[in-house]
């Protein structure tokens, strides 16, 4: 063992050098221990400064023993006081973080995502993975180098360290098949809500990127870190199971409209028994509802674009006659809906027709309204002072207003109206400010069986469950890039991150229904915090709680978690 100074970044590292059965080089194992300041002088960082704590707090122990084996029998009873400090140094030593790697523990159990690991990696690999989820979870994305930590303040599945070089290992060996055998073993294993899914919901989200070596990475336009290249993923979410169903990666320069044709290929692969489908509008178009609806026989549940011709003569049949009327009034959504049976002729790509028979729901938020027409005028006016001063300081031309050459809000409301050779004036367009006036507060869902507007508003909502796990994984796991520099350890990181999502999920359903005790009172980082600070200790080789709080207790009743006082030896146990 000797110490190492990097003399870029003066980081400290110990380097161990160890040797394996049947390779001729010596290998290295490299633990960073702090790092120099300008004056030379070495900062430790924390992992040093626990494992010196925990060096000292040996010592102490093996000095005690020593001194108590030196003892008679009849002295070592009597002294009660050499005994109890054993006692409570050998408990220190040994107290570790278990509450929250406990609960996380029983839900993955629970849900079916241990037996379905074990099955598809099997045990000893599906501990490693597992561990590795707890940590991203824990750690909100944290380097997988610093699992080292981890291990040292928490009980988790796999009970040892996992170096940087085995989890980069662990990651590769993690591959689309098995990825959907996961998802194919949970919905054998895992709880059943109903034979058959009442529907699934699909979305997609952009993941940026620094690495321009992954092959899944492209310019796109995405809405976060627009500067960086994208790569996307597509997720189910089925009301079976109530979580992801699946998911796969797809590059980042293919827009969602186009992902449709691998969803259903996807589906029929995996035996998915959906019977409606649940889109947003950036799936909206006459093609997927043709291929869904015709072709596949799924009842198709969509939200419409404001542009379409068939929004707009739906709107104007629909328009003023529900807008006032109590018996149009949908209480659970406070929203006023009415249904419109409408003929659409679908065409395919070689121009044959196919009429089906759809309906429209046609909704009317009267605050979403109210808020939204502020907005729109801010937004014009923003835009016409940008332009106008784009134009004076000559970074726009007037030729090139004139022919709509420039980016801003609500191009589309706009007019150019040209006063001289080198002037113009930005003007609002009366007309088209108003058509996009009548628009504000309303939406429009087809769907394409006999529903009512609460039935179907009902369901299109119930699909926030597909953008909940972006979210979570996004927010909660702190997900925005993958921090991968290879296509081969790319599929393991989202595979790991995804899992952690889905166990966050839950954490988050559960909060929502027992709104009163958790979310009321708590934050979910402060949840997980309540439920970090359970610990354990070792005595005698066996393991045992400390005390538990009356919160810590209540977290655990509302996630279905069984009481930890009575958990005795590993978490692997508790399974």
């Amino acid at each position: 063992m000797f110490p190492y100074t990097d003399k870029k970044t003066g980081a400290v590292f110990e380097i161990t050098a160890y040797r394996v059965s049947g390779e001729k080089n010596p290998k290295q194992h490299k633990v960073c221990i702090g790092k120099r300041d300008k004056d030379g002088k070495f900062i430790p960082n924390k992992f040093y400064i626990e494992r010196t704590k925990k060096e000292e707090l040996e010592s102490k122990v093996a000095e005690l023993q020593a001194q108590l084996d030196s003892t008679s029998k009849e002295a070592k009873k009597n002294d009660k006081e050499v005994k109890a400090l054993s006692t409570v140094i050998s408990s220190v030593s040994g107290k570790k973080k278990t509450g929250l790697t406990y609960a996380l523990d029983h839900i993955a159990t629970v849900e079916g995502f241990v037996s379905a690991l074990y099955a598809v990696f099997g045990e000893k690999l599906a501990n490693k993975i597992l561990s590795l989820s707890y940590y991203v979870l824990v750690t909100k994305n944290g380097a997988l180098d610093d699992f080292s930590f981890f291990d040292m303040s928490h009980v988790h599945p796999c009970g040892s360290d996992i170096s940087s070089s085995e989890s980069s290992a662990i990651l590769a060996s993690i591959q689309a098949e098995h990825v959907n055998g996961f998802f194919k073993a949970i919905r054998k294993t895992g709880p059943s809500r109903g034979g058959e899914d009442h529907f699934c919901a699909f979305d997609g989200s952009a993941f940026s990127s620094y690495s321009d070596d992954l092959s899944e990475v492209e310019v796109s336009k995405g809405k976060q870190d627009p500067e960086l290249k994208h790569f996307g993923m597509a997720a189910v979410y089925s009301s079976r199971e109530g979580r992801c169903a699946y998911y796969r990666l797809y590059r980042g320069n293919i827009p969602d409209i186009k992902t449709i044709d691998n969803f259903v290929d996807v589906a029929k692969a995996m035996g998915f028994n959906f019977r409606r489908v649940a889109l947003d509008r950036g799936y909206c178009a006459y093609n997927n509802l043709l291929r869904l609806y015709n072709e596949c026989h799924y009842d198709v549940i969509m939200c419409m674009k404001s542009n379409m011709v068939v929004f707009k003569d739906a709107l104007e049949s629909a328009k003023g006659t529900f807008e006032e009327d109590c018996t149009h009034y949908i209480g659970n959504h406070e929203v006023y809906g009415k249904t419109i049976r409408q003929e659409l002729v679908l065409t395919d790509e070689e121009d044959k027709k196919y009429p089906i028979k759809a309906y429209m729901h046609v909704y009317y938020d009267k605050r979403k309204a109210a808020d939204q027409e502020p907005k729109l005028y801010a937004e014009l006016e923003d835009s016409l002072t940008k332009l106008t001063d784009m134009v004076q300081q000559k970074e726009l031309s007037v030729k090139d207003a004139q022919k709509g050459k420039f980016k801003c809000k609500r191009k589309s409301l706009i007019t150019v109206r040209k006063t001289g050779n080198s002037t113009c004036v930005f003007e609002m367009n009366t007309k088209a400010v108003d058509e996009a006036r009548g628009k504000l507060g309303y939406f429009m869902i087809l769907s394409t069986e006999d529903l009512s507007a609460s039935q179907v508003l009902d369901i299109y909502r119930a699909k926030d469950g597909v953008e909940r796990i972006f979210n979570n994984v996004k927010n909660d796991i702190g997900f925005d890039r993958p921090a991968v520099k290879t296509d081969a350890t790319l599929e393991g990181k989202v595979f790991i991150v995804m899992l952690a999502g889905m166990l966050s999920t839950h954490i988050r359903n559960a909060m929502r229904v027992h709104r009163k005790e958790l979310t009321r009172k708590m934050t979910y980082n402060k949840l997980l915090k309540e439920l970090e600070y359970m610990y354990t200790f070792t005595i005698k080789g066996k393991t045992k709680w400390c005390e538990i709080s009356e919160r810590q207790a209540l977290i655990l009743k509302c996630l279905d978690v069984p009481p930890a006082c009575g958990a005795e030896g590993s978490q692997g146990k508790n399974r």
